[in-house]
């Protein structure tokens, strides 16, 4: 990201977050009188509510496994010799 870009992004920042402030120290008598509009579908009242039944599944018996095995790790130096020197 660009410096431009940082620095515009944290001035709309602030300045949202300045307006935000001041609209909320004064108190708009337009904001109180909207109230706001809930999400999603509306709830209906008139009808009563049915059970949820949920079935249950039989335990999974999964067959027996042997323990993995664990690596054995095998280090080895690996030297040099003039034998192996490669070119002529």
């Amino acid at each position: 990201m660009s410096a431009a870009a940082t620095a515009a992004g944290y001035l709309y920042a602030s300045g949202r977050l300045r307006g935000r402030a001041q609209r909320e120290q004064e108190g708009h008598p337009e904001q109180e009188k909207e109230k706001p509009k809930p999400a999603g579908r509306p709830i209906r009242v008139d009808r009563p509510r049915r059970e949820v039944r949920v079935a249950a599944l039989p335990p999974v018996e999964e067959p027996q496994q042997k323990p993995r095995r664990t690596p054995t790790i095998q280090y080895r130096t690996r030297r040099w010799k003039p034998e192996e020197a490669g070119g002529e």
